[in-house]
């Protein structure tokens, strides 16, 4: 009997030469693990640093409607060339003048009739040297600009509202990806651990067979089955084996993690209210990150169609500057200079109705982009909502199969005991069994990955985490 035990023992440890080290370290439940992927997913990191550029570049802009002051410095090298020719009209009084006149009491003065006919044509002919240094202080300030700064703002606001949108949609696909890894290695190890409870019976099974063997109560071909049965049995276990350890490399590396602990959410499904299809679809039209960010690229596209029309409205600024060098300036540079300006573009060499019918495209585009994406969303709810309610329904009918199967499984071995049933009847009622655990599980695990997609689906992803402390959760270990 000793004998027996040991090999039977030993059969078992080389069937299961993939078993991992135990894990050390704290249970891991669903909301840690989904708080540590949020943390190292690198593009999470990404989404997170295009969010604060798209902020910043919104907070930039609240300014454009404020002045803009500008310090304008420059050394200068250059020349001005002064030529200016003019008629006086003095050489007519020369005469007058030289001659003198009683009458009107002008003593002769041949002097100064020179000097008078010599002013009549002056030319000045002069070349100065404009070169310096010179700093000027330049203020513009926009009055109206035909809507043009506020169609600039809007469309930068409602970027940063896109690229949040953006992250919370990659949040939500990761958050129901992660909740397929998650329970799935609970899926896998729980399929294992019921593969090595069936090789374990299985020894047993073939120990009772050799030994019913040497009493002449079975025939050498019915140990020979039992035999047979614990090797397909060792077979399942390896690959259920391989099963787990796929299914735990994927959530580590989801997770980066370089090991793995057990695992504290396990496999569940809820037997109270799940909703109505009507209020999932209510929820995903009014919180789905999906339709916020088509309604931010609509938005986005209004402000285009704005912009565009205010190419076609006057501007109005006013403007100033100051020169803080006098020494060198030439005589038409202001001491400072101040005043109101008004720009009209009379002609563009861009189309203007051409940039605002593209303008009006674009909304159309966003409009149909937002039609379609309701309707995916609409579809990917109801899909997510059956698939629940069926992996559910699927679940309460496993119970009476797998409470026959057990029920149908101790009268076989109780018969075995008795030879009243064959080693094929046994296993056959121990393999229905393992079949009708499994499809247990495979039914919770279904009904979690539909009830993950659901609220990745309806925008409520958040508010997953929240059904695994209600009360009508029915764990499945």
């Amino acid at each position: 009997m000793f004998r027996f035990r040991f090999i039977a023992a030993a059969a078992l440890c080389a069937a299961v030469p993939a078993l991992a080290a135990p894990v050390t370290g704290a249970p891991l439940g669903f909301d840690e693990a989904r708080a540590l992927l949020h943390e190292r997913a690198d593009i999470l990191q990404a989404d997170r640093a295009e969010i604060a550029r798209a902020e910043a570049e919104a907070e930039a802009a609240k300014s454009l409607s404020g002045p803009k002051i500008e310090a304008d410095v420059k050394q200068i090298w250059g020349t001005k060339t002064i030529d200016l020719s003019m008629n006086t009209g003095l050489g007519q009084y020369a005469p007058l003048v030289s001659a003198g006149n009683e009458q009107l009491g002008i003593a002769p003065n041949p002097i100064m009739g020179k000097i008078l006919s010599g002013m009549d044509h002056i030319s000045i002919h002069q070349k100065m040297d404009i070169g310096g240094p010179r700093a000027a202080l330049t203020a513009t300030l926009p009055i109206y600009t035909g809507g043009l700064i506020t169609a600039e703002q809007e469309a930068l606001r409602h970027k940063a509202g896109e690229t949040r949108a953006d992250r919370d949609i990659r949040e939500s696909r990761l958050d129901a990806d992660l909740a397929g890894k998650y329970w799935g290695v609970q899926l896998a190890r729980s399929v294992e651990s019921l593969r090595a409870s069936m090789l374990r019976d299985q020894e047993e099974e073939v120990r009772r067979a050799r030994r019913f063997e040497k009493k002449g109560l079975i025939s050498k071909i019915e140990r020979m089955s039992v035999e047979v049965a614990r090797d397909r049995a060792k077979r399942e276990l390896i690959n259920a084996q391989t099963n787990t350890r796929v299914a735990e490399t994927q959530l580590m590396k989801a997770l980066r993690e370089t090991s793995l602990p057990e695992l504290s959410s396990p496999l569940f499904v809820i037997s109270g209210d799940i909703g109505t299809l009507t209020e999932w679809q209510d929820k995903a039209r009014a919180q789905s990150p999906v339709v916020q960010k088509m309604n931010a690229l609509r938005a986005q596209a209004g402000e285009g169609v704005r912009a565009a029309e205010a190419s076609f409205k006057p501007k109005l600024y006013a403007f100033g500057t100051k020169n803080l060098i006098k020494h060198y300036l030439t005589i038409p540079e202001p001491d400072w200079m101040a005043g109101i300006g008004v720009t009209f573009t009379l002609w563009d060499n861009r189309d203007r109705f051409d940039k605002l019918n593209a303008a009006n495209a674009v909304v159309t585009k966003a409009e149909a982009a937002r039609s379609e994406a309701l309707n995916e969303i609409s579809t990917a709810v109801e899909v997510a909502f059956l698939r629940t309610a069926q992996a559910r329904e699927e679940f309460d009918l496993t119970g009476s199969t797998v409470a026959l199967a057990r029920e149908n499984l101790r009268l076989r071995e109780a018969s075995f005991a008795e030879g009243l049933s064959t080693a094929t009847d046994v296993d056959t009622a121990r393999t229905q069994l393992i079949g009708a655990e499994i499809a247990r599980r495979a039914a919770a695990y279904k009904f979690v990955v539909s009830w993950a997609m659901l609220h990745a689906a309806s925008g409520s992803m958040p508010a997953f985490a929240d059904t695994l402390t209600r009360a009508d959760l029915t764990a499945v270990h």
